[in-house]
């Protein structure tokens, strides 16, 4: 009889760089969810009186990929590639973005804090497992 091995993926971790938090997720979790159930503020006023639930339409769960990893996430869907046509390419509709492997996102992009680059910076510096 052959020996069995298990082998165990590791979670993905999604860095939150505004917040200063790293959280584990599941493959496959929703970006959106995961902000929101860990409790990080997502939106700003605007967005978080008259958000859409998640459904692509408001463009107010703003994110900044910032990672290298540009496969950590799930492609761009069309509904971004209409919503966020005049953006950064490094933003992405948090409702829209499927988590594949570790990346580290900053949120409310349309405003950032004073210190963003240095935030980001650190951010990248740390390393993320793949």
């Amino acid at each position: 009889m052959k020996p069995r091995f298990v082998t165990f993926k590791t979670m993905p971790i999604v860095r939150f760089i505004r917040e200063g938090r790293d959280v584990k997720c599941r493959t496959g979790e929703n970006l959106r969810e995961i902000a929101l159930r860990e409790g990080m503020q997502l939106y700003g006023f605007k967005g978080s009186i008259g958000n859409c639930g998640g459904c692509g339409q408001c463009i107010t769960c703003f994110v900044s990929i910032e990672s290298e990893n540009q496969g950590a996430l799930s492609p761009v869907t069309e509904i971004e590639k209409i919503k966020l046509k005049n953006r950064p390419h490094t933003w992405r509709l948090a409702c829209q973005s499927i988590v594949k492997s570790s990346v580290v996102v900053l949120t409310r992009p349309q405003s950032p804090p004073a210190n963003s680059e240095k935030l980001i910076e650190d951010a990248l510096v740390k390393g993320l497992p793949k």
